[in-house]
């Protein structure tokens, strides 16, 4: 009897000892679990790390693989074809022969001089609109007549209109001493330079300007601007100064240098022109371009980087012969995305142009082109502008980790019109 109680006593004393081991041992686990469930999930946060910064996840991959898609759907419809060239005939017009370029041998003028010459050669542009048989007039801008046979030069914003809100629409110009607006044909335009050339039909000569050179202008020099202010006030001539002759913007992708002037640049005026104390053109007031907010801050597209287009357009219809990469691109910062890395992105490929040609895909950070680091998007243009048609461009990107080089030729923009 006794010896039962002792083990009684024994098998009390142990149960205690037995469940608290059992109670630590099963925290261990739970803690073991948890250990092992974070370290899976951090391996699996380190995975997805890596592929967002090589660009197989986020943004990038889905335009990446919509790009592929759309890549692998074209192969399958058609063979790949090189692209035909297009060859333009000889080119009949030249500025230098047809229009009045300013001699060495000039004085400088008064304002009312300057106006009294250049304003006749000043013309008010309308756009009319054709919609069910009833015209409204839709815009207005300004305009200078560079040929005495009807050549004009203005903005293209004024004369193309950015959405058709009408069926059809044409453009009108009134000429000097007359009082009744003609009809002008729109030669044609380019949308990165944003430049337009007309042609009205006559049988008299008309006056027309005389193109200076806007590679000497100086700041502090003289700058009048004679245009149709408001699209009601005609002839409306303001004075400034340069205020510096070569300032550069990027517009439409394209870098493009433009004169500031303190001249009073209001709507209506775009297409103007800027002039010179010796009476020259030497510049197309724009005021799509005048930043807002400010005073006294206007800007001009220079006569002479246009000098190239205006001929091309008289002579084609178009601008040829201009480097043309079919790429966009955009900056992204460290912080934009979780794991981005900083650098420009391709994010919009021409289908069939040159960097699709290139084998360039959505996502691929550029490193280098031509040998020059790629930092902003502001280097590929100069590096693209310092090369012609036809020149090839060895170029590095990142893609899924690694750099490859790809062979980008240039095409010319002609062959892809916007």
């Amino acid at each position: 009897m006794e010896n039962n109680n002792n083990e009684t006593r024994k098998m009390q004393k142990s149960a205690p000892k037995n469940s608290n081991e059992k109670y630590y041992r099963n925290i261990i686990l739970a803690l073991a679990a948890v250990v092992f469930i974070c370290l899976v999930f951090s391996g699996i946060q380190s995975v997805y790390i890596f592929r967002l910064n090589s660009g197989r996840e986020g943004i990038f991959s889905y335009m990446r693989i919509a790009r592929n898609n759309e890549s692998t759907a074209s192969t399958a419809e058609t063979e790949e074809t090189p692209a035909e060239t297009e060859v333009y005939p000889e080119p009949w017009f030249s500025l230098e022969e047809a229009a009045n370029i300013a001699s060495a041998d000039k004085t400088r003028k008064s304002t009312v001089d300057i106006v009294k010459e250049v304003s006749p050669a000043t013309v008010s542009l309308s756009v009319i609109g054709v919609d069910d048989g009833k015209e409204t007039k839709l815009g207005s801008g300004t305009g200078f007549i560079i040929t005495d046979d009807g050549y004009i030069v203005t903005n293209q914003h004024v004369v193309v209109l950015a959405d058709e809100t009408v069926s059809t629409y044409y453009v009108t110009v009134i000429l000097p001493d007359e009082n009744e607006p003609v009809r002008a044909e729109i030669v044609g335009s380019d949308v990165q330079t944003d430049i337009a050339v007309l042609k009205v039909d006559t049988d008299r000569k008309l006056p027309c300007v005389v193109l200076g050179d806007s590679d000497t202008l100086q700041a502090g020099e003289l700058a009048i601007v004679i245009g149709n202010a408001l699209g009601t006030l005609d002839d409306t001539v303001t004075v400034g100064v340069i205020s510096a002759p070569s300032r550069e913007i990027n517009r439409k992708g394209y870098r493009v240098e433009v004169i500031q002037t303190d001249a009073s640049i209001n709507p209506g005026n775009s297409g103007g022109p800027l002039i010179n104390s010796f009476g020259e053109v030497v510049g197309i007031t724009n005021s799509k371009i005048v930043t807002t907010n400010t005073e006294n801050l206007g800007f001009a597209i220079p006569i002479n980087s246009v000098k190239t287009i205006i001929e091309s357009i008289i002579n084609y219809g178009k601008v040829i012969n201009r480097p043309y990469l079919g790429v966009s691109v955009r900056f992204v910062s460290d912080d934009s995305y979780y794991g981005a890395v900083k650098g420009i992105y391709v994010e919009e490929i021409v289908k069939d142009g040159p960097a699709d040609q290139a084998g360039f895909m959505l996502g691929d950070r550029i490193i280098s082109m031509d040998g020059v680091e790629i930092k902003e998007t502001g280097d590929i243009i100069k590096v693209r502008d310092s090369h012609e048609v036809g020149d090839t461009i060895e170029t590095v990107v990142e893609r899924d980790g690694k750099e490859i080089t790809l062979s980008l030729k240039i095409a010319d923009s002609a062959d892809f019109p916007v």
